[in-house]
């Protein structure tokens, strides 16, 4: 950690051993770059501050890590500040508001690795995360992630958050894998939590993404794939089982998520994670 994030440090590491609450550290620690605070926060429990990693949660394993993302530590937290920038900086430009103290909504948070980055921004009380799958809540709950968490249904109606709405909501790498009925099930049910001058981002793979993955897992589905998603603007590769019903591997246009009271707005990318395009969208009237 360079000498310029140190002194914030070191007052959020007094006030902690002092008792104060994660919001009272929080303070300090925002004062930070929104580098140096993720730096921190994938370090816990960090003995150089032992107050602040009883009072933080804990970065998950390097297996859980790579097992839900396929990389870890600060090869990852690239990827994962690079995408906190995308969702500040378009968040800003789309709503003209700051993201600061927003209402915030992490659509299948896993093991909680975005919705960590957002506490530089809101207080846990104003930061949701929701998962279809019961281990990814576990883990949040094991790490002592603040903030509000409840399992949604595979193919939800609507968001387990009572009636709550966002001024943000995001869904990274989930749109990259849910079969298309599912996909459109999941955009209904969000867009009766965002507010009206909301944003939501949702990253999807692009056409180009299936060479990529026959060249990871040698395969040769690539043609037929780049084929399908010519022709119906989508293409869907299901995983064995029952699973393969909602959920696989797809690649789609742009527009595949237009619609249904959500207008897309724009699209970003970074060269640190490609094959993740995010497209901006906010509520239309239904």
């Amino acid at each position: 950690m360079f000498s310029t994030a140190v002194p914030h440090l070191n007052a959020a590491e007094r006030a902690a051993a002092d008792g104060c609450t994660v919001e009272e550290a929080l303070v300090f620690l925002r004062r930070m770059s929104l580098d140096d605070f993720g730096l921190l926060m994938i370090s816990l429990p960090n003995k150089d501050y032992p107050s602040l990693s009883r009072l933080l949660p804990a970065m998950a394993s390097d297996e859980v890590q790579k097992t839900w993302t396929g990389a870890s530590g600060l090869d990852l937290f690239r990827q994962t500040s690079a995408f906190a920038r995308q969702l500040e900086n378009n968040f800003t430009r789309y709503t003209k508001a700051p993201l600061a103290d927003s209402d915030i909504l992490d659509f299948g948070c896993g093991y909680g690795r975005i919705l960590r980055m957002m506490y530089y921004y809101s207080n846990p009380a104003k930061i949701w995360g929701v998962d279809a799958w019961d281990k990814s809540l576990d883990l949040c709950r094991e790490a002592r992630l603040p903030g509000m968490f409840a399992q949604s249904e595979r193919i939800p109606s609507a968001m387990p958050v009572s009636d709550q709405k966002f001024d943000l909501i995001f869904a990274f790498s989930i749109f990259t894998h849910l079969a298309p009925s599912t996909a459109r099930a999941c955009l209904a049910a969000l867009r009766k939590h965002i507010k009206p001058e909301g944003l939501f981002v949702a990253t999807i793979r692009p056409i180009e993404f299936w060479p990529f993955i026959d060249g990871i897992r040698r395969t040769s589905v690539a043609p037929k794939m780049q084929a399908d998603h010519r022709r119906h603007g989508f293409a869907y590769l299901p995983h064995g089982g029952v699973e393969g019903e909602t959920y696989g591997d797809i690649s789609c246009e742009i527009d595949f998520l237009r619609g249904g009271g959500w207008a897309v707005v724009g699209h970003d990318r970074s060269v640190l994670d490609p094959f993740q395009v995010s497209v901006l969208m906010r509520p239309d009237p239904l």
